[in-house]
């Protein structure tokens, strides 16, 4: 569908369990064309590899469907297209439910499924998948990881390929499992403009767009270091809308009349979530972040620019659940003097007591500080969790932990206090992921609409991407004593910053406000310095050979990204 007019992408759901109500207000007043969200994460891939596995009708977010119940007679009336990768685990059961919906209501809606995210076929024992490599570490096998006999499912980062296909066909609602987080939005875009395989900037402009709205209120306001800024108005927060123009290139905004905020701050701090590096990679293409440029354009809009195309790697990320087997924790109250003592002397009873257990892990740590010279008991408590696994359920059940810690209650601390909700003493499952890396080549994409299914093939042209990414300390090498004079104060004072993961690979980028502040903060945030401010928390790399911190800048929105 070949268009002159910027399209509107509205995003309605950050994650599983978000505002139910996302999506009807997006349709009532967000004036756009296609509605997209997210409702996956490694967690509840997992989770809806557990449920499937009870109930195989089942394995997809209810809460799609739910939202969509609410609207879906103004979405056929405004002609506006969805797109969602609520499929989870069962996509074609989901595509079912919705087409079983529109039935009910009497709406002629096409609905379409893609496919291919879902690997967990290949990696039967002896399957084709048992030599893939990890994610950020090439050198660890799938076949070498110690839960790799215990494997429940696996899904394939699949691009947006398929749901530009769908669209092209004529489906109103196209439902996808893992697909990446960007792709629903990265699709549409490329459906609305005509854009094509080798359109690698304008794609690479989608991408970001994608990224920038995938979280719902995360662009409007929440997870900001400058909220404090604009309270009270930060409740009851819309979600983000990119507006996408034929070169790529997007305003962020949000509807009209609504809480929250969105300016070149926040925008920035969501661009910086979740990278790593200065090239985003994707199935479908990579973006260059160096140059890009992010500012206001308006009250409540955000204009991003500077966005350079590059050609897809050959692989995909994949996600591979194992089960972990059980954890089950407490949680312990103290107060008054004497805090790390009472701690030791509960942590030692707690090791003695536990010296035969049969654990996997065992974590006895304090969290929190005592005010000084408190006002109130709840201003001086700081609480001690103790948190246990093992790969059995019998070695972590009541009478492995539960009752062994209660025992204690008599022959603890003074002034002893234990959270008495004992359901968190219960075992309770936990999943364990390997990222991997899976050749596209591979995968099946498909799509499937009105009893047809259709291929969607490779990208033609990929290019190679180092798994160690380009680092470097910064070109200004002003000494800090060159800035005058300082006094001792929190780095967030004046410096905001974002973080985010993926699997065990962490990052966080930090910006400054003015242009004047950036040398100094490019001096300031050396790799050593990030360690140094990590303080207890980094891990010694002696030990930890894997551990490794890769640094980039980006000049145009004045952030240093670790």
């Amino acid at each position: 569908m070949p268009s002159k007019r910027n399209v509107r992408i509205g995003n309605v759901s950050g994650a599983t369990g978000d505002e139910s109500s996302a999506m009807r207000r997006m349709v009532d007043t967000g004036s756009v064309d296609i509605i997209t969200g997210d409702w996956l994460s490694e967690m509840n891939i997992a989770w809806n590899a557990i449920t499937k596995a009870s109930n195989p009708s089942l394995g997809y977010e209810a809460g799609f469907l739910t939202q969509l119940s609410t609207c879906i007679e103004s979405i056929a009336e405004k002609k506006l297209k969805v797109v969602t990768n609520a499929g989870a685990l069962n996509t074609a059961a989901l595509k079912d439910e919705v087409e079983a919906l529109c039935a009910e209501r009497g709406l002629d809606l096409k609905v379409a499924g893609v496919y291919g995210d879902d690997i967990s076929a290949m990696l039967t024992k002896g399957g084709a998948a048992a030599g893939l490599s990890h994610l950020d570490h090439s050198e660890w096998s799938l076949k070498d990881w110690e839960r790799a006999e215990e494997i429940t499912c696996g899904v394939a980062y699949i691009g947006a390929w398929g749901i530009t296909a769908a669209l092209n066909a004529g489906a109103d609602i196209v439902i996808c499992g893992r697909v990446t987080d960007a792709s629903p939005v990265i699709g549409s875009a490329a459906w609305w403009y005509g854009w094509k395989e080798e359109d690698y900037d304008k794609l690479a402009g989608a991408l970001v767009a994608g990224h920038l709205i995938e979280c719902g209120p995360y662009a409007t306001g929440a997870n900001f270091s400058g909220f404090k800024d604009f309270l009270p108005s930060l409740i009851d927060l819309p979600f983000g809308i990119a507006e996408i123009l034929s070169t790529g290139e997007c305003f962020i905004t949000k509807p009209e009349n609504t809480s929250g905020v969105i300016n070149q701050f926040n925008i920035r701090a969501q661009l910086l979530y979740e990278l790593q590096g200065h090239l985003y990679l994707n199935p479908d293409v990579v973006a260059d972040l160096s140059l890009i440029t992010i500012t206001d354009s308006s009250p409540g809009r955000v204009f991003v620019s500077g966005l350079k195309g590059l050609p897809p790697p050959p692989t995909t990320k994949a996600m591979i659940t194992a089960n972990g087997g059980y954890q089950a924790e407490t949680t312990f109250y103290i107060n008054g003097l004497n805090v790390a003592e009472k701690a030791q002397m509960m942590k030692q009873q707690l090791e003695f007591m536990f010296r035969n257990a049969k654990f996997s892990k065992l974590s006895i740590e304090l969290y929190g500080t005592q005010t000084v010279n408190p006002r109130s008991q709840q201003a001086g408590t700081v609480f001690l969790r103790v948190f246990a696994q093992a790969r059995r359920r019998e070695d972590i059940a009541a009478p492995k932990f539960r009752d062994i810690v209660y025992a204690l209650r008599m022959q603890s601390y003074p002034g002893y206090h234990m959270n008495l909700d004992f359901r968190t003493m219960d075992p309770k499952p936990f999943m364990e992921i390997f990222p991997a890396l899976l050749p596209i080549s591979s995968i099946s994409h498909t799509f499937t609409l009105s009893s047809q299914t259709h291929a969607i093939a490779s990208p033609t042209k990929t290019a190679t991407y180092p798994t160690l990414r380009p680092s470097y300390e910064t070109a200004s090498t002003l000494p800090l004593s060159s800035f005058g004079p300082t006094r001792r104060e929190p780095l967030g004072s004046i410096v905001h910053a974002r973080s985010g993961d993926k699997a065990n690979n962490s990052n966080v980028g930090f910006f400054v406000r003015s242009e004047d502040e950036y040398p100094w903060l490019q001096a300031l945030l050396t790799v050593e310095t990030l360690k140094e401010l990590f303080g207890e928390d980094w891990r010694n790399e002696d030990e930890n050979k894997e551990s490794r911190v890769e640094r980039v800048e980006f000049p145009n929105i004045l952030a240093v990204h670790l």
